[in-house]
């Protein structure tokens, strides 16, 4: 119990803090705030959200492998695919934001210049969908808990 009890808040843990630093993303694209320290600033920020991703998936992982559930249980529930399929598609959205941060860094130390603010726009479009992704998971896995759609 104790170990469920340790996976299940290191997971939490990571979860929050990818949603702070996914919120802090979010934030920051904003055509009217954006310099060039927050171009900068925005590359270090989505690297702490794409590690806490990292870390959410690790620690989910672990929860599989050594929660009290077990693999064979989970794997066969169709609530725990459809957390599985909104973190994949959390994650496309996480790489594209990471390689146009990446751009808008390279570009703004090569020539100075900052995004358009149509690019920003697509930016920020992009996080607050993968935000309110993530607003779905926590439900799949409430139901999950409470036995509600299990197989």
């Amino acid at each position: 119990m104790i170990l469920e009890t340790v996976l299940a808040y290191v997971h939490l843990l990571a979860i929050l803090t990818w949603v702070v630093f996914l919120a802090s993303t979010a934030a920051l694209a904003r055509t009217e705030w954006l310099n060039a320290a927050v171009v900068d600033r925005l590359v270090v920020v989505d690297r702490i959200a794409n590690v806490a991703a990292l870390l959410v998936l690790a620690s989910g992982l672990a929860r599989w492998l050594w929660g009290i559930k077990g693999v064979a249980w989970m794997g066969g529930q169709p609530l725990f695919w459809g957390k599985v399929a909104l973190f994949a598609l959390m994650g496309l959205a996480a790489w594209r934001t990471q390689r146009t941060l990446r751009a808008w860094q390279r570009a703004l130390h090569s020539t100075g210049g900052l995004p358009a603010a149509d690019e920003v726009a697509v930016l920020r479009r992009r996080v607050m969908r993968a935000s309110h992704l993530m607003l779905l998971v926590p439900l799949l896995a409430v139901m999950l808990a409470r036995g509600i759609g299990t197989v």
